[in-house]
């Protein structure tokens, strides 16, 4: 009895290990953004005019095709987590404020660029900072979600109502 439970052990292990990889279709864009539906949503690629429209169970993006550099299937989500490098302590602070209809972040160097990208990694806003080192963004025209603030090395997920 002990061997069958053992034998049906290691056969169930390495189903469950297959199981939990997730095959996904890429779309690496231009701007260096990357936007992944996983396979099983069973994604439909149409290219319509001068755009491209992808449609799935739970995404749906339609960009220009000028924007898109290239597609690829791979074997997982990529996770998109860097290498953490060392802070100095000579870095100054940046701050951030957010409101219902603005993102307002203080304490960059002029020339700085703010991005706000959709939470499936397209690019909706980009802010460079002024030399009062702040960059403000209005979220008027963004439907509400969840979006992702990207400056200087930092990223901050928020919520729109």
């Amino acid at each position: 009895m002990k061997k069958l439970l053992i034998a049906i052990l290691f056969f169930l292990i390495p189903l469950s290990i297959y199981s939990v990889e997730k095959k996904v279709l890429s779309v690496f864009m231009k701007d260096g953004t990357t936007v992944c539906f996983y396979l099983e949503e069973l994604p439909i690629v149409t290219f319509v005019n001068d755009s491209v429209k992808i449609v799935s169970d739970t995404e749906e993006i339609t960009v220009k095709r000028t924007l898109v550099d290239h597609f690829e299937f791979l074997k997982e989500m990529p996770t998109g987590i860097e290498e953490i490098e060392e802070v100095k302590n000579d870095v100054v602070r940046a701050s951030m404020e957010l409101t219902s209809n603005s993102v307002r972040i203080s304490g960059l160097e002029l020339g700085n660029e703010v991005r706000i990208y959709s939470v499936n990694g397209l690019l909706q806003m980009v802010e460079t900072v002024d030399e009062s080192g702040v960059a403000t963004l209005l979220l008027d025209s963004l439907l509400p979600g969840v979006y992702i603030v990207n400056y200087n090395k930092t990223t901050i997920k928020f919520i729109k109502r």
